[in-house]
């Protein structure tokens, strides 16, 4: 086992020397780091639009136009409001997710390839030494040993996991940006939000969405969708976007503990059930899920009632 992985590294690496400029060319990072709360409706339209299926191909002016302006000031407002250009934005958060299937999968990479948007394994293995200095087999290795180690059973606070069918539904959402810490900070943002648009906070339903890990994502540029469940909301702002909660079989954990303990309720997850189910996560979703029991904006600081709801292949 051992020699097949050191030759499939080797094969990966032999495809860099095919064109050293491409192989050496440095990663992009954005210049400055996004907005905490993204309140331009286009560019938060064109980034729903951009993460909604990262198997396809979309092209830039498709983007624009879907947004209602030309492919020039679409590109020039992206950047002045994301810090980075689309192109790039769109090649470093799929590569972030790829990285994410690698770690915590088994998945063939011809398939983690697929799933990122690239049509062949070179193109991929290129792309992803330009962003993580590694190509794909040998990062996977490296990454997998850095994983913490399993978490002990008091680490899930004794809570079960249990897979379901959940049905689709509408959540309307607000892109944010920053590290797990600044989630409930977020939240208290979003609730200020819903209520300078008429939408009384006490009667809706909670829904945090997380797109990125904090062991492959920087903090900076960490998305997380403050949202509601749409259950015929009549929405008069633009900002507030519409995200499909796709049907499907999920996994669901309580979380009973402050929010500062929920990185533990993943690894429980992720670490600790996933190995020992045999099942997978669905490495091209619209993220993981939290669905709050109790409104987030009440309990700052406090024990949060949620459920961690990670999709299933």
């Amino acid at each position: 086992m051992a020699e097949d992985l050191n030759d499939q590294i080797s094969w990966e690496r032999d495809l860099l020397t095919r064109d050293p400029r491409i192989a050496q060319r440095p990663s992009s990072s954005p210049k400055r780091p996004p907005p905490t709360m993204l309140d331009d409706p286009r560019i938060a339209r064109a980034i729903r639009l951009i993460e909604r299926s990262p198997a396809e191909k979309i092209g830039l002016s498709d983007i624009a136009r879907h947004v209602g302006l030309s492919l020039f000031h679409f590109q020039r407002l992206f950047q002045a409001v994301m810090g980075e250009t689309p192109s790039a934005y769109m090649r470093r958060t799929r590569l972030d997710r790829a990285a994410m299937n690698l770690q915590m999968s088994r998945q063939p990479i011809t398939d983690v390839a697929l799933n990122a948007g690239y049509a062949s394994h070179e193109a991929f293995v290129r792309a992803f030494h330009r962003q993580f200095g590694a190509v794909p087999s040998q990062y996977r290795m490296v990454a997998q040993q850095a994983l913490p180690a399993k978490p002990a059973a008091p680490i899930a606070g004794g809570e079960v996991a249990r897979v379901e069918e959940r049905p689709a539904c509408t959540l309307r959402a607000v892109r944010f940006h920053g590290p797990y810490p600044a989630f409930e900070a977020h939240w208290t943002a979003f609730h200020g939000y819903l209520a300078s648009i008429g939408i009384d906070p006490a009667d809706v339903e909670a829904v945090g969405i997380t797109y990125d890990t904090p062991l492959i994502t920087p903090d900076a540029v960490f998305r997380h969708d403050c949202a509601i469940v749409d259950r015929g909301l009549t929405v008069a702002d633009d900002l507030l976007q519409p995200v499909a909660f796709r049907p499907g079989r999920y996994v669901r954990m309580r979380h009973r503990k402050p929010f500062r303990a929920i990185l533990q309720t993943y690894a429980a997850l992720s670490l600790d059930w996933l190995p020992r189910s045999g099942e997978t996560f669905l490495p091209d979703g619209n993220g993981g899920y939290k669905v709050y029991h109790q409104p987030p904006w009440t309990r700052v600081g406090q024990v949060h009632d949620l459920s961690v709801v990670l999709p299933l292949a």
